[in-house]
């Protein structure tokens, strides 16, 4: 029965009547991402391949309400002075919205994704072919050096030699190696991540550091989840880099964040200075190469990295970060040029415990090892 007060609506309940006309298309079986360019159409992305579909009920107007009462579900703004918002929306689906100036006057630009909400195991992803692509260098002079390893690195070494790739992950994890997945928008950081945090100890305390709750642990009762906001408009607003701080405080066995995307990877490398093994994170990067610059990029933004140059920052990633996963996402195409379908794998590893152990004996004649954690 509907209510003849006047009171007005649950703020989630405003999102969900706002979100009405959207709702048909979230639902589609393989829908991925949806998006909104401007008022009366959307796309989603389903499989290799984008749809368009009329929506004659997505007017302006409604988007603009719609994206008013997301930022205030969410406890944030959106207007001409922040036209910026990311956000989750009820039922966990993500949202990044854009308004006038950021867009040209008359439009309201919308992305949603659709989480996974699946976890995964590496079995699944090994019947798939995800790990039989990689790529890994192996460490300069091993053969004549590898004596100078423990057993856990040799026989880390040994899995990445045989093509082992599913049982090297789950070894690395269960050793408590700090990991970062890396790669492009789509190509499954994330869900690797869920997937490698069932090989966790189920007695170790998480704490979890998100945006947007991806990252569940079903398996692991004692855990807690700390959430940021990327807008700093909204009251009581924390960002990545404050929760980190705090982490250190709530006695965590491992912490795990989501995604590196800005000035906090400079405390999360902090973090891992500290001791805290076993950290697992995801960042955008083309290669396992390019990810230590992009961490390095990233340590720049934050104002105490300032007293810190490049090498020795490049230095402390090397030091702290054990393992590197590259994934990548292609698209597969039929001979006439339609897309079939998206192929995701693991291209490159890196690992190199022996460049690490030489630099932590002081680096003499140490070899340029930009892609070596």
């Amino acid at each position: 029965m509907l209510s003849t007060s006047n009171e007005p609506l649950p703020l989630d309940a405003s999102v969900r009547e706002l979100l009405r006309p959207l709702v048909a298309f979230l639902d589609l079986p393989g829908v991925t991402d949806l998006v909104v360019n401007q008022p009366g159409e959307v796309f989603v992305e389903a499989g290799a391949r984008w749809h368009r579909h009329p929506a004659p009920e997505l007017t302006l107007e409604r988007c603009v309400s719609l994206a008013t009462a997301i930022a205030t579900y969410a406890n944030q703004r959106i207007d001409a002075e922040f036209p910026l918002l990311g956000a989750h929306l009820p039922g966990l689906r993500r949202v990044q919205i854009a308004v006038p100036p950021a867009v040209e006057p008359g439009l309201v630009a919308m992305t949603i994704r659709i989480p996974d909400a699946s976890i995964r195991t590496f079995d699944s992803y090994q019947s798939q072919g995800f790990f039989s692509r990689y790529q890994w260098q192996s460490p300069p002079a091993l053969a004549e050096r590898r004596r100078q390893l423990d057993a856990t690195q040799q026989a880390l070494i040994a899995c990445l030699e045989r093509g082992a790739l599913h049982e090297f992950l789950i070894m690395a994890v269960r050793h408590k190696l700090n990991i970062v997945f890396v790669g492009d928008t789509g190509s499954g950081k994330t869900s690797l991540m869920k997937a490698a945090c069932r090989y966790i100890p189920a007695d170790e305390r998480l704490v979890t550091i998100e945006d947007v709750r991806e990252l569940f642990l079903p398996d692991h009762p004692n855990r807690t989840h700390l959430l940021y906001g990327r807008q700093a408009s909204g009251a009581g607003m924390v960002t990545p880099s404050e929760l980190i701080i705090s982490c250190l405080r709530m006695k965590p066995d491992r912490v795990l964040l989501a995604e590196l995307r800005g000035g906090e990877a400079f405390d999360f490398l902090k973090l891992l200075t500290t001791g805290h093994s076993g950290s697992l994170s995801s960042f955008h990067a083309e290669s396992c190469a390019l990810a230590v610059d992009r961490f390095v990029l990233m340590c720049k933004e934050h104002p105490q990295a300032g007293i810190f140059d490049a090498k020795a920052l490049r230095r402390l990633v090397s030091l702290t970060i054990d393992v590197i996963v590259h994934i990548k996402v292609e698209r597969v195409y039929a001979r006439d040029g339609a897309p079939l379908r998206k192929e995701r794998f693991i291209a490159e590893v890196s690992y190199d415990p022996l460049t690490k152990l030489q630099q932590r004996r002081g680096g003499a004649g140490m070899p340029d090892t930009a892609g070596s954690p």
